[in-house]
């Protein structure tokens, strides 16, 4: 097989944090309800050249895996934070996003988006070959699909690492009987303060209220949150205790998998059985929910809606999480940190216009843009 061949949307690396052997995990196959005590690390997560076949690309990839991988197991090392400067902290935030945004069902989310779009032009376009004269069967342009460049969803993640520069980050180590568990989807977005009182999804990456979780082993896991909504036992490492604050936390996995849910100790099994049969009629039945939120006709006649895309919204409650409380306020949802959004904004204009061509050259656009100096291009 050709080098960076069979690209990987969860890293081996990650995987191994969890292994007993560096080689196999034990697997809960969602859709066939099934266990695998020695699953090959392998082959898990993998797809033959899932982002691009240009290879540089997954080479790219492993350096900067190399990097997240260095800082992880320093963590796990000393089971605190406070190994890694402020700077390597900001790193890892990003490496949390990137991860986000690398794995099949974020791809799978731009596709859905993209091609519930495109329906709406299938009709036009079949109109306009018509008068073209063109003979193109409806039901070939009806089972036209768009297939995005999984590169594409990665690149937006990289680009938005800075809109979580104002999250807290805290280690949570699991000192109770029940391990960690991880999906396919391992890191989760939630936001418990606003899921319940806000009709609408609430999980975007710059929206107020946002949670992070994202296990790094079966007993450590880092929480980013949005401070200004929550309250933590401790702003550096919260240490677990209890069964259910474990339980609750591996839902989350349970609720965002895709395909898979991995654990490091096949006697694990049960527990997992256990919440998977209470949370699996909770989990969502579509990848996106839209809604159409107004609409009008437009100056030239033309009739057009404003539609609303969101992550599915997931009935569950992490409130009685015994290290995490809510604030009481009376603040309305929202746009958590204005100013990054503008920083955000100027960073994606300027990678499509050329002008960030590395990581050298996006660390010094967002250290000028924070330094309240204008970035020099």
């Amino acid at each position: 097989m050709p080098q960076y061949k069979n690209q990987h949307y969860v890293p081996k690396f990650y995987f191994r944090l969890f292994s007993k052997n560096q080689n196999t995990i034990c697997t809960f196959n969602i859709s066939n309800e099934r266990f695998i005590e020695h699953a090959t690390i392998r082959g898990q997560c993998s797809k033959n050249y899932f982002y691009s076949k240009n290879t540089e690309i997954e080479s790219t990839f492993s350096h900067l895996e190399g990097l997240s991988n260095a800082k992880l197991r320093k963590i796990i090392e000393v089971k605190n934070l406070d190994c890694l400067t402020e700077e390597e902290k900001e790193h890892l935030k990003s490496h949390i996003l990137f991860q986000h945004g690398r794995t099949k069902h974020a791809h799978d989310r731009e596709n859905d988006m993209a091609n519930y779009f495109f329906n709406f032009l299938k009709p036009a376009m079949y109109e306009k070959a018509k008068e073209d004269g063109e003979d193109i069967p409806w039901k070939d342009i009806e089972e036209t699909r768009i297939v995005m460049n999984s590169h594409q969803t990665l690149l937006m993640s990289m680009m938005s690492g800075i809109l979580w520069f104002d999250l807290k980050i805290v280690l949570l180590e699991n000192q109770s009987k029940i391990d960690f568990i991880f999906s396919d989807n391992p890191v989760v977005m939630f936001n418990s303060y606003f899921n319940d009182i806000h009709p609408l999804g609430t999980t975007g990456i710059a929206s107020t209220g946002l949670q992070v979780f994202y296990p790094i082993n079966s007993k450590l896991m880092l929480f980013l949150f949005d401070s200004n909504f929550y309250n933590v036992k401790s702003l550096s490492k919260v240490r677990i205790n209890k069964n259910k604050d474990v339980q609750r936390l591996n839902g989350l996995q349970i609720l965002n998998g895709d395909k898979n849910i991995y654990f490091e100790n096949f006697n694990s099994k049960e527990k997992v059985e256990e919440i998977y049969k209470r949370l699996k009629d909770k989990k969502p039945a579509n990848i996106n929910e839209y809604e159409i939120m107004g609409s009008r006709v437009a100056e030239d006649g033309t009739y057009r809606e404003l539609l609303r895309t969101s992550a599915p919204k997931i009935s569950y409650n992490i409130e009685k999480l015994s290290f995490l409380s809510h604030k009481k306020l009376n603040v309305p949802f929202g746009i958590r940190n204005p100013t990054m959004v503008s920083i955000h904004r100027k960073i994606t204009d300027a990678v499509f216009k050329g002008k960030i061509k590395s990581m050298d050259d996006l660390d010094n656009f967002i250290k000028q843009a924070t330094s309240h100096k204008e970035p020099k291009l």
